[in-house]
């Protein structure tokens, strides 16, 4: 990407760069905060299956690998036509090892607990467990190994029924520039007989600027789309200054505080990396608003610890509601999407480690479109950073969060591009 051929972006600036100046004997103020949360490396996967897998006999899992490409989404500006974005799919980074299992919807799973025997079947919604999924990139010196939950989803992709499948990971182990790093991603697409095939978006901290760079990284190497009947979008969701800095308790009918509602400003977002001998990220760059989210969440499990670890994440669901516009403020479509799951990690923030940090991913259906978006069928997740003081406290956030939609006819496609020009 030209970052000055496009005055709507700014990049964020990196560790290594001049933060919001703050008063040492005062608490860390809004400002401070975002940009010390915002100190992470963001970037997309995809994983398409190779031919090295090893069949279990019971038609209840994985054993795997996968390639990893380097995977640009651009979101267009919204127009009076609809909203749009270009995907390309590049050159491979990486590999994934997986060994994922289908297992039953009352079992706790855990990273050393194997799972009891559950079959596969594609006609429904089950859980699964990410057992193992081993990330290494380039030559094998740079990595992370991960651990995580999701479920299938019977979906149809255009003109084919497909087990869609979408999980949160939680990064367990880093190797080489991933050493000592915590994060997590989040995964939508499909289980296919050799593995799973889909985007993999990632979020690691990253406050030493380790994993990031603000030089252009080498152009991407396009090969033929992998998922030629979907189309993703990519946005980043974001707090504006003043009062949507604040969150408000949903009231339900007998007075109880049921949740949380979040309206947040969605904005486009860039994220690319590539592996030019070790692995390095791009500095993820956000543009102008173009929608505006207004999302209610609450906790899954009734009484639960409120403390996410990352043997036992806090876990939530939700919905949102999305409103996209053009550059007069004119809505064009809107999206309801049903969080279904969402794994949430408390964490410490270097530089404000009494700052109520977290870290987490989401996903789920989406259930209603309107505008340009009616009739859609396809999910939404996300891996997202987050500091949230209870209100009337202010809550900072930045989503990285993806939609991927069911496009055979290219409705929602771009053209391609290097970057936004």
């Amino acid at each position: 990407m030209k970052q000055k051929s496009d005055p709507t972006l700014n990049f964020v600036p990196t560790a290594g760069a001049t933060g919001p100046s703050q008063n040492a004997s005062a608490a860390p103020s809004a400002e401070t905060i975002q940009y010390l949360m915002d100190q992470a490396a963001g970037f997309s996967l995809y994983a398409n299956p190779d031919l090295s897998r090893k069949d279990d006999g019971e038609k209840r899992g994985f054993v795997a690998s996968a390639t990893l490409s380097r995977f640009n989404i651009i979101l267009e500006a919204p127009t009076s036509e609809g909203v749009r974005a270009s995907n390309a799919y590049g050159e491979m980074v990486g590999k994934l090892e997986i060994r994922w299992f289908i297992i039953p919807n009352d079992f706790v799973a855990k990273p050393d607990r194997e799972p009891p025997p559950c079959e596969l079947d594609p006609t429904i919604s089950q859980r699964f467990v990410m057992q193992e999924a081993t990330f290494i990139f380039g030559d094998g010196h740079d990595g992370f190994r991960s651990f995580g939950t999701g479920r299938t989803f019977p979906m149809m992709v255009g003109n084919e029924a497909r087990a869609v499948a979408s999980a949160v990971g939680n990064v367990t182990e880093g190797f080489g520039k991933f050493k000592g790093h915590e994060g997590n991603f989040t995964i939508c697409g499909d289980l296919q007989a050799n593995g799973f095939k889909g985007h993999i978006l990632v979020r690691i901290a990253d406050p030493e600027s380790e994993l990031r760079t603000q030089a252009d990284l080498p152009p991407m190497q396009r090969q033929a789309a992998l998922d030629p009947q979907s189309t993703y979008l990519l946005w980043a969701g974001q707090k504006d200054k003043g009062l949507e800095r604040a969150n408000r308790f949903s009231v339900g009918a007998d007075g109880q505080v049921r949740g949380m509602n979040v309206p947040i400003r969605i904005k486009r977002l860039q994220l690319d990396c590539a592996v030019p001998g070790h692995f390095e990220s791009k500095d993820f760059a956000v543009g102008q608003a173009v929608a505006r989210e207004i999302g209610f969440g609450k906790g899954s499990v009734d009484g639960a610890n409120p403390v996410g670890t990352a043997l036992n994440p806090f876990l939530f669901e939700g919905v949102a509601h999305y409103t996209f516009h053009d550059a007069s403020g004119k809505a064009v479509g809107t999206i309801t999407t049903n969080f279904l799951e969402g794994r949430r990690f408390d964490t410490k923030l270097p530089g404000a480690q009494d700052a109520p940090a977290v870290r987490f991913g989401f996903f789920g259906p989406i259930i209603a479109g309107s505008g340009c978006f009616q009739g859609i069928e396809g999910m939404i997740y996300g891996s997202t950073g987050a500091v949230f003081y209870p209100p009337p406290g202010f809550h900072l956030i930045t989503h990285f969060c993806a939609a991927r939609i069911s496009d055979p006819e290219g409705k929602f496609r771009g053209a391609l591009q290097a970057g936004i020009d």
